[in-house]
């Protein structure tokens, strides 16, 4: 069995062969490592305020495809540093209650804004937050709800987050029959880490063993697929570290991982408390070179164990446990109706985001009969083909037949000089079918992507093409 100075010199390795300094020197990779993951197109933090209802009604009617949905259950127990999403922690059950009738409400205002009495998903997702943390009787009125707007029968993956203190003891297997009971086939479960230190410095409200007693409940009650969350490139977190985390994950009979970097700077609704942390003593963020270790180490101790990239980021055996929705989201661009406060609908080329941070004002629109919309925006041709590219290549591949279907013209036609550029730098590769990112380009794939986007949506100037468009 490799130790972990085999892996370290394993890393090492790998990346002298993705020829770093290189990348550098062409301006991919940012000389200040700023860092933002490429999740939607254009990035949710630049989205204008909005009124709801003018942006929805100079939408023209789009051809009917296929449909997802999602629903934003904003509670949580306690605040994790590095979160940047909306919640609202310890809530009472009337709170709970409260949001329960909200949301049902919005489902019915959206269903009402599309001429519909239900909409068939084709998969469905309940993020937060914590979607596990009501009680399992007020689990089984919300999924009840939903699913009488928005039926199953040909639902490919009903997929839940969920914290693995709340899959404990016996309200915990209580809430995972009630998942189960309302067909839920997919659990996908922030731990983060498996070292009790770095989870208390996270604020997480569980422990290493509690989220491998977690994943054990869910498999027991008969769930067929458990993900879960990890976090590399912490605050203080080495490298040796990560390898018990990865060593840990292989032997806890997850299905499935997902591996995040940290996200210091916000890419949600709200800045998190890790930015504070960060500049309260910049010498305990990992450097760039220690966060590719752990990085690449997550990627080999995968692959070297059977657990292999089918959707960028997550690791797996089978690609039956990835998620569906983002696979229906990023790579075919499938229309989203999202409920709930700071979720985000996509309708044709209308992108929506709900109001988040002031709860009481997405709670006073839906109880007035008006959408929830904070802000938006109605993506012009230039960003809907950037878009119909940017994320198929970033998780997957582009097929380009259905790229040019969808925009009308081909991805030589649009983006050749772009292409060129990062194919040279060996981060693209293509042939008559399709344009993949190689291992180079999936590494840094959150870096590519910035390459390909339009400078008014460039966060950082400096991480900018030199033939990104305005």
């Amino acid at each position: 069995m490799p130790t972990p100075s085999d892996w370290i010199q394993r890393a090492r390795q790998e990346l002298a062969s993705l020829r770093i300094p290189e990348l550098r020197e062409a301006g991919v990779l940012p000389k200040g490592d700023h860092f933002l993951p490429v999740v939607s197109y254009p990035p949710i933090t630049m989205y204008p305020k909005v009124d709801g209802t003018a942006l929805l009604a100079a939408e023209t009617d789009p051809p009917p495809q296929r449909t997802a949905a999602y629903v934003h259950v904003p509670f949580c127990a306690r605040g994790c540093s590095y979160c940047h999403w909306v919640k609202k922690i310890n809530p009472s059950a009337a709170d709970i209650d409260d949001y329960i009738d909200t949301v049902t409400a919005e489902m019915d205002l959206a269903l009402a804004r599309l001429g519909r009495s239900s909409i068939p998903v084709s998969t469905c997702l309940f993020g937060g937050g914590t979607p596990t943390l009501p009680s399992p009787a007020q689990l089984d009125r919300l999924i009840t709800a939903f699913r009488q707007r928005f039926p199953l029968d040909d639902c490919r993956q009903f997929s839940f987050e969920a914290e693995p203190g709340n899959l404990l003891g016996p309200q915990g297997r209580e809430r995972l029959r009630v998942l189960r009971d309302h067909g839920v086939s997919r659990i996908s479960m922030g731990v983060q880490s498996f070292d009790d230190t770095v989870l208390e410095r996270m604020q997480r409200t569980h422990t290493a063993q509690q989220a491998i007693q977690a994943i054990d409940a869910i498999h027991e009650a008969g769930i067929e697929s458990v993900s879960i969350d990890l976090i590399y490139g912490y605050l203080g977190l080495s490298v040796e570290d990560w390898i018990r985390t990865m060593q840990t994950a292989l032997a806890s009979g997850a299905d499935a991982w997902h591996l995040y970097r940290l996200r210091i700077l916000r890419y949600g609704e709200l800045q998190g408390e890790i930015l504070d942390e960060h500049q309260a003593d910049p010498t305990d963020s990992p450097d760039a070179e220690r966060v590719w270790q752990q990085k690449i180490l997550g990627q080999v101790m995968s692959e070297d164990n059977g657990y292999h990239q089918h959707f960028t980021r997550i690791f797996t055996p089978k690609r039956t446990h990835i998620t569906e929705f983002m696979w229906d989201y990023c790579c075919e661009l499938s229309d989203v109706v999202g409920t709930g406060p700071s979720a985000w609908s996509n309708y044709h080329r209308t992108f929506t985001l709900n109001w988040g941070s002031r709860m009481d004002t997405w709670r006073s629109d839906v109880r007035a009969g008006r959408m929830p919309v904070e802000r938006g925006i109605l993506r012009d041709l230039e960003t809907e083909a950037r878009r119909s590219f940017l994320l198929p290549l970033k998780n997957d591949r582009v097929v380009k037949r259905k790229f040019e279907a969808r925009v009308g013209a081909s991805v030589e036609q649009l983006f050749g000089p772009e292409l060129d550029r990062l194919q040279s730098l060996g981060l693209l590769e293509q042939d008559e079918r399709t344009v993949r990112l190689t291992p180079r380009g999936r590494f840094f794939a959150d870096e590519t992507m910035w390459q390909l986007t339009q400078r008014r949506w460039v966060p950082f100037p400096e991480i900018a093409s030199p033939l990104a468009p305005e």
